[in-house]
């Protein structure tokens, strides 16, 4: 068998951003005189698609315009965040897939032009085959990207969420699951599919096996 093609989630898997995010929402969350969220409760109530998540916490848009002018205030504040980080691990993961010939790239649904941004910031652009993120700010599903990759032979999806585990499902895809991003341990292991701590916990050899 070839080795699996590798398909990156970027925010929470390589990107270490829940303080950033949760930074941001719960100052929306103040200016609404809504009660905010601590780091494990973040963790254990966010989900897909964003919008979704956010009427949860009691949150309400009159219309799309109203979301989309939200999600470009919280990326505004989430980018002058001084809590963005690699995940530990990350960048050797990268690196040492790359140095064996192995293809990967990133599958986000952050937004197209900043995803690129921020991969180039950390220095990780130049290791992708490809970059597929997001037309908007919205943290809409992946699902109709994924299709549109139109990927062919094994693919392996890293991620952090359920919706990748979702996505992955969908598109016959393996999935590896890391619970350092933004959803508990508890809650990826009931996708189904391995779930690893941290990218450090990688290795390489099981993982192109």
């Amino acid at each position: 068998m070839p080795a699996p093609l590798i398909v990156w989630d970027f925010n929470g898997t390589l990107l270490d951003d829940v303080r950033a995010c949760l930074d941001a929402l719960n100052s929306f969350l103040r200016a609404r005189a809504l009660p905010t969220l601590s780091r494990e409760d973040y963790r254990r109530r966010f989900g897909f698609p964003v919008a979704d998540f956010y009427r949860g916490l009691g949150m309400t848009f009159g219309d799309p315009f109203d979301w989309e002018s939200l999600g470009e205030s919280f990326h505004m504040r989430y980018l002058f965040s001084p809590h963005l980080a690699l995940q530990p691990g990350a960048r050797e993961a990268v690196a040492g897939l790359r140095a064996r010939g192995v293809r990967q790239g990133v599958l986000s649904a952050l937004e197209q032009g900043l995803l690129e941004v921020q991969l180039g910031q950390f220095g990780l652009l130049g290791a992708m085959d490809f970059v597929c993120g997001s037309r908007n700010y919205e943290g809409a599903s992946k699902e109709a990207a994924a299709r549109a990759l139109n990927l062919q032979g094994p693919v392996l999806l890293i991620g952090d969420t359920l919706h990748d585990a979702e996505v992955a499902r969908a598109q016959g895809w393996r999935c590896l699951l890391c619970s350092a991003g933004h959803q508990t341990p508890e809650r990826l292991r009931a996708a189904g599919f391995p779930v690893i701590d941290a990218l450090t916990r990688l290795d390489l050899d099981a993982l192109l096996a």
